[in-house]
């Protein structure tokens, strides 16, 4: 079985005292134990000038897995500039647009949860993949990062929005995107993955192409529960996991 995680943060939310080529070793090492091909160095683009990316690209070049330099982006209507120079910048193997912000709320951030009581949920879900939906067709992106992550502190909305969900879902094909199985969740109060099973059901459906993150912002989480659910999502259907190089996209029979 081939199995990747390009979703990792050795730089995590910054304040880490070993950020260092010792750490990514670890995460290389980490990767290695838990039977994974590839691995994604994908921090999060806020901290772009704190981090050191050519230990990325001397890793490369020595190391016992395939190791891909990527970066997480912070899809915020109105950054696309910004968000395309960073890109051409640095000479990335693959891009992850993900959404963390509806405004100004962070809204998958365990200090601003009492928000979701002060909101109409069904609001929030719709004005999330609203963004999202803007994500995908910005043209910034390889792999949508964490589709339903709006769900992670268990609050759902009373209304089915599968025709919401539908529309991004066959934007994501139609711009030749990528959706990213994020093992997350599972350790998140929603416990369960990124996406919904239902919802990589459609997307299996649609055609459209998926990969593996942990998510990892600690070594011994990386490649956890890929295994487990790269089983899962061959049971829906798929035997392909889409792979990058220049952003270039190859896919590896699961």
């Amino acid at each position: 079985m081939y199995l990747v995680d390009y979703h990792t943060h050795p730089f995590a939310h910054g304040n880490i005292s070993d950020y260092n080529i010792g750490l990514y070793k670890r995460y290389i090492d980490k990767a290695v134990n838990m039977g994974i091909k590839e691995i994604g160095f994908s921090d999060h683009d806020e901290y772009d000038q704190d981090l050191d990316l050519e230990i990325i690209d001397f890793l490369k070049k020595d190391s016992p897995i395939k190791v891909l330099k990527g970066l997480e982006f912070d899809y915020i209507p109105g950054r696309e500039g910004e968000l395309s120079e960073k890109i051409k910048k640095y000479n990335l193997d693959y891009t992850i647009g993900s959404v963390h912000f509806i405004g100004d709320w962070g809204f998958d951030n365990p200090d601003y949860i009492k928000e979701y009581y002060k909101r109409d949920i069904d609001q929030c879900y719709i004005k999330y993949y609203e963004i999202l939906n803007s994500a995908v067709k910005s043209g910034l992106f390889n792999i949508i990062g964490h589709f339903d992550l709006i769900k992670v502190f268990g609050f759902f909305p009373k209304n089915n929005f599968k025709n919401i969900i539908n529309s991004v879902l066959k934007n994501i094909k139609k711009n030749d995107l990528v959706l990213e199985i994020n093992t997350n969740g599972v350790n998140k109060p929603v416990k369960e993955i990124y996406p919904s099973l239902n919802i990589i059901e459609r997307a299996y459906e649609y055609k459209i192409p998926i990969t593996f993150g942990s998510d990892a912002h600690i070594v011994d989480r990386v490649g956890e529960n890929i295994v487990k659910y790269a089983e899962v999502i061959k049971n829906i259907g798929y035997k392909e996991i889409a792979v990058f190089k220049n952003c270039n996209i190859s896919f590896e029979l699961l």
